[in-house]
């Protein structure tokens, strides 16, 4: 996610760049001693530069797909997804990693606005067999409810789970041990969520998955980003007909198959199809190449 996040960066600079530079012409950038370096003279390096070319291919692929398909992406579902992200850090840590990758929320909520469009270009051309729903739904884990401690350390983590041992009550241990965090509930209770969504780390979604209701981690749960958690699962809904969560599972499947990296061609063949279907004429010479890989691919 990370790497995502540094290309949706420089992608606002680039852009960001370019407008201005259509403004302001050949302004002065810097000048020294040894001479000065306008904005025409950056913006001729940059694009030559293979960053430059792959931020532009992102960049005509975003304005391609949003057209298309940018209407099937709610704010209500970006927020959702940036909440439920947002959760699992804490207020302090979610504001340090969002400085750490140089991005303003509404930056970060854009990031993930043009990945849920992605996704939906991606179903609209992506087929699922009746075997991979069938798969998907054996393993399939009904909406789950848990409360969850983010703790400062795993020390910390630990000393929340010897003092729930003890007999300390949740609601106690928690105010004492989790960080703060304005997106959970007074006691860290999160908003449900089953096997198919993929925002909830995946060791929260395994530990919460692997205990019965009531239960909390035995020991300190490690999430991707770092934080230690303790996690209590508190309810699980019954399983549902797989014809009621038939469109979550074609949802996971296709967030499966994009984050997949041996994928990589057959995302670039979709892609590929959808820009020569939108008739994309790439005017600057320089910048021609830059999406050759998804024509060739297609």
């Amino acid at each position: 996610m990370h790497r995502k996040i540094i290309w949706v960066v420089i992608a606002l600079a680039f852009v960001s760049g370019l407008t201005y530079l259509a403004v302001s012409g050949s302004k002065t950038l810097v000048t020294t001693d040894n001479g000065k370096i306008t904005q025409s003279e950056y913006y001729d390096e940059v694009k030559q530069s293979s960053a430059g070319r792959q931020v532009f291919a992102q960049m005509v692929i975003n304005k391609v797909l949003d057209k298309k398909y940018g209407k099937e992406v709610t704010a209500s579902s970006v927020n959702t997804q940036y909440n439920t992200l947002r959760a699992q850090y804490g207020d302090s840590k979610f504001k340090q990693y969002l400085s750490q990758s140089g991005m303003t929320e509404k930056q970060y909520k854009q990031s993930l606005r043009d990945k849920q469009v992605m996704q939906a270009a991606v179903k609209a051309n992506y087929t699922i067999s009746a075997d991979k729903l069938k798969e998907a739904y054996e393993n399939y884990v009904p909406d789950t409810k848990i409360s969850l401690i983010s703790a400062k350390s795993e020390d910390d983590a630990q000393a929340a789970i010897d003092a729930l041992d003890s007999g300390e009550s949740w609601d106690d241990v928690y105010k004492q041990y989790s960080q703060t965090n304005s997106a959970v509930s007074g006691t860290g209770q999160m908003a449900a969520f089953d096997s198919t969504n993929t925002n909830v780390d995946s060791e929260i979604r395994k530990a919460a998955f692997n205990q019965d209701n009531g239960v909390y981690s035995s020991a300190p749960v490690k999430g991707s980003n770092g934080t230690y958690y303790v996690v209590r699962t508190d309810s699980m809904a019954d399983k549902p007909a797989q014809s009621k969560v038939e469109q979550k599972l074609k949802d996971k499947l296709t967030n499966d198959f994009i984050n997949d990296t041996n994928n990589q061609d057959a995302m670039k063949k979709i892609i590929g199809k959808l820009l020569k279907k939108a008739n994309v004429n790439v005017k600057d010479s320089d910048l021609k190449s830059a999406l050759s890989g998804y024509y060739t691919a297609s």
